[in-house]
């Protein structure tokens, strides 16, 4: 048996008698393994104690770094220490990265080889602790995966990894993983080189990728023979060659790169990542050039070069508020949707209802076949019900298709070869079952219901599931628009029934709107929650209300849009002072990718309940009833080229402007700044996220935030519609509204954005 050197809170050292030093660690008060400085200063320490006297008798014969955590080798940097670096110099924050990035080199600074060992996730700082280890080996199991998310928080790898990751696995494969923030799995990775060897150490029965029988990380120290014998074998194959020796040799030199290549790899990454960012994310081009000037000098140098640029981006507002969002993300996970006494959202406890096991879905149409899809992209065996026998055989193949594309997303790299793959489709289509009988439903636990949004139809199948179902089934409905109050009124049980609101597309759209009725119970909600989670979204629970969050915090975005057109300010004008505040839409071109019908529909319910602020405008109407739908029918607001999803937009519909200018309305008071557009169509939304947060329609403003990020592509780097505000106050919320004051009540300041000024609070906690 291996005798144990020291046993610190966060750290084991065993030393085996053939002299494999194996360095474990386990961070205690976090979900994950993270790098605290508490783990950093216990591997100098372990590496002090190599250096040290005894050293010379003691030579290992390898040292390897691990994990004693199921699931996580380390899953970056602590981020409460990332927080604390906007207000430090730069000077300091470069001087963090270079003490972080000398201690990680020490790994391999000596006679003896270095491996990780890597199971689990491996993110961040912890894929740059591998990185400095001369070899990697890594588990094949689904949940190991690494990655550089450090762009998704409006930085880049800082401990080495913009050095070391592209002379391991080449400057386009490096830039691309850092610039997209990607994670990918280990044996992907085996085929970039950036690991050295995978192993398969699932147990008989247990999950074809790694996990147990009930998909979960197998026990840690029961794979860990199998992976030191790996670590050996391959200790075996390098050390006497010479081949260590070489590795480290050139990956601290400068790389000798073809000069048309480098000119190549910088045009078209540039190009890729304007194409991403529309250069309003600083993290990725930098990446880029630090990548590019850190390859042609010494990894010396290069450490130098990348702690500047860490430093310069640790300290820009997009990485504040990106790293808010992150914190808002953390936070959600850890909700479990429902409130607890003397806790905090976030700290509420799960109840003790077991897990979703047996789901359908009824209804194979657009929104119906979507859900079906993330289901089984998800691992997860379901059934689809719809009466109708020939939509439910068309929707099948693309369900399948979908679902295995999404598969080649998270395990194919690089993104230009991701593609669908037949063979996963096959293997897929065992998962699925299909009937158009609803007694199929008999055995299921959640059942999705995502039929016509018509109520006396929804009711109808409603009804129909319940009949069928356990006692204890989760009933939900898909639906935008209708009340779930109403909706329970054909159900007998209506504790167990909530609405379940996924976006489209949903295999894109990660914000789910779990809706709690008036009698629905906890455990419902617990539930809802927690199985939107399993499917990889970002669930918030909201109270039912019409609109329920993102529709009534979008009605006036849109409606402030068609007024302003009223106004003749120009189409192209209003959408294009949207996209240059961020959003991936104007609001006119998203009413066209909408469906003007749509949206006529949906309008009605939302005008119904908040006609006193939001009145039905005429045009929306005038334009439908003119067959002008939008990108599906060609014409809209503009005319397309093509219809549906790929359709291009050629300009202004002439027909569109001149109905739009019968119902022409006065200039407004204020003038049509490209300022005053701005506030014109933001300030409505944030005085109705205040509105549904008064009236306790939404837990949280967190929760407003993601949700505006997720379902309407708010941009992240502005942190969300309250964060946003929080840039500038709500005293300067009232000031900019005085204007606008006489186009109406929704221009009129609520009683809450008052008394936040009032007492010079700010939107968020």
């Amino acid at each position: 048996m291996p005798a144990s050197v020291r046993d610190p809170a966060t750290i084991r050292v065993d030393r085996h008698p053939d002299g494999l030093v194996v360095v474990s660690f386990f961070v205690p008060g976090h979900g994950q393994n993270v790098l605290t400085p508490e783990v950093l200063g216990d591997l100098a320490a372990v590496l002090d104690e190599l250096d040290g006297p005894a050293a010379s008798s003691q030579r290992p014969r390898a040292v390897v770094i691990r994990s004693a955590r199921a699931g996580s080798f380390f899953a970056g940097a602590d981020l409460g220490r990332l927080e604390t670096l906007h207000d430090l110099p730069a000077g300091e924050i470069a001087r963090l990265c270079d003490i972080g990035r000398t201690l990680f080199a020490r790994l391999s600074a000596h006679d003896w080889p270095s491996v990780a060992l890597i199971d689990g996730t491996c993110l961040g700082g912890g894929l740059e602790l591998a990185l400095a280890c001369d070899l990697r080996v890594a588990t094949a199991a689904a949940h190991t995966t690494l990655g550089c998310p450090e762009v998704k928080l409006g930085l880049l790898p800082g401990w080495g990894g913009t050095v070391r990751l592209p002379r391991l696995i080449g400057p386009g494969a490096a830039i691309e993983l850092m610039a997209s923030g990607d994670a990918i799995p280990a044996r992907v990775a085996e085929r970039l080189g950036l690991v050295d060897a995978c192993v398969d150490v699932h147990a008989p029965g247990g999950d074809a990728a790694g996990g147990d029988a009930a998909g979960g990380p197998p026990d840690v120290e029961s794979t860990l023979p199998a992976l030191l014998a790996t670590v050996r074998r391959l200790i075996d194959l390098h050390a006497p060659t010479g081949r260590i020796a070489a590795r480290r040799r050139r990956l601290a030199a400068p790389v000798d790169l073809d000069p048309v290549e480098r000119d190549f790899l910088e045009a078209t990454s540039a190009a890729a990542i304007l194409g991403r960012t529309g250069g309003r994310y600083p993290a990725p081009p930098t990446i880029l050039a630090t990548v590019l000037a850190g390859m042609a000098v010494s990894a010396a140098e290069a450490a130098a070069i990348e702690s500047r640029a860490f430093a310069a981006l640790a300290r820009t507002p997009v990485a504040r508020q990106l790293l808010r969002v992150f914190r808002a993300g953390e936070r959600n996970r850890r909700d479990a949707g429902i409130d607890r006494a003397g806790h905090d959202v976030a700290e509420s406890l799960e109840p003790a209802a077991r897990p979703i096991t047996a789901p359908a879905v009824v209804g194979a149409g657009i929104m119906g076949a979507g859900i079906v899809a993330s289901h089984l992209q998800a691992g997860l065996d379901l059934a689809l019900v719809d009466i109708d026998a020939a939509t439910l055989a068309a929707a099948v193949p693309g369900i399948l298709e979908e679902a295995a594309w999404d598969r080649a997303t998270r395990y194919s790299y690089p993104r230009a070869q991701r593609q669908a793959d037949p063979a996963a489709a096959l293997a897929l289509a065992g998962r699925l079952r299909t009937s158009v009988r609803t007694e199929a439903l008999a055995g299921c636990d959640l059942v999705i219901e995502s039929v016509i949004e018509r109520p006396d139809v929804k009711q109808r199948v409603l009804a129909g599931i319940e009949r069928v179902v356990a006692a204890d089934t989760i009933i939900a409905t898909n639906t935008s628009t209708n009340p779930i109050a109403r909706l329970a009124e054909a159900l007998e049980r209506p504790e167990r029934f909530c609405g379940i609101h996924f976006f489209n597309p949903v295999r894109r759209m990660m914000l789910v709107e779990v809706v709690r009725g008036p009698a629905t119970a906890d455990a419902t909600i617990a539930a809802a929650v927690a199985h939107a989670k399993r499917l990889g979204k970002c669930p918030i629970v909201v109270r039912d209300s019409p609109g329920f969050l993102v529709n009534r915090v979008l009605m006036p975005y849109l409606h402030e849009a068609v007024e302003m057109l009223r106004e003749g300010v120009p189409a192209d004008r209003i959408d294009r002072v949207a996209r240059d505040f961020g959003m991936p839409l104007g609001p006119l071109e998203l009413y066209d990718m909408v469906g003007l019908d749509t949206a006529f529909y949906a309008g009605l319910v939302l005008s119904a309940a908040y006609g006193d602020r939001i009145e039905a405008a005429p045009v929306i109407p005038a334009l439908v009833k003119a067959g002008l739908l939008g990108r599906k029918t060609g014409r809209g607001f503009y005319r397309y080229v093509g219809t549906g999803p790929k359709a291009r937009a050629a300009g202004v519909d002439a027909e569109a402007a001149a109905l739009t200018a019968r119902y022409a309305l006065p200039p407004a008071a204020a003038a049509a700044t490209d300022r005053t557009i701005t506030d014109r169509l933001f300030l409505p939304m944030l005085l109705e996220a205040l509105r549904a947060l008064d009236e306790g329609i939404i837990r949280d403003p967190r929760d407003v935030d993601l949700a505006v990020i997720h379902a309407l592509g708010f941009p992240a780097f502005r942190g969300g519609l309250f964060a946003w505000a929080d840039t500038f106050g709500a005293a300067e919320a009232i000031r900019r509204l005085e204007p606008l004051a006489s186009l109406g009540l929704r221009m009129q300041p609520t009683d809450s954005l008052r008394a936040l000024a009032r007492d010079g609070r700010a939107f968020t906690p």
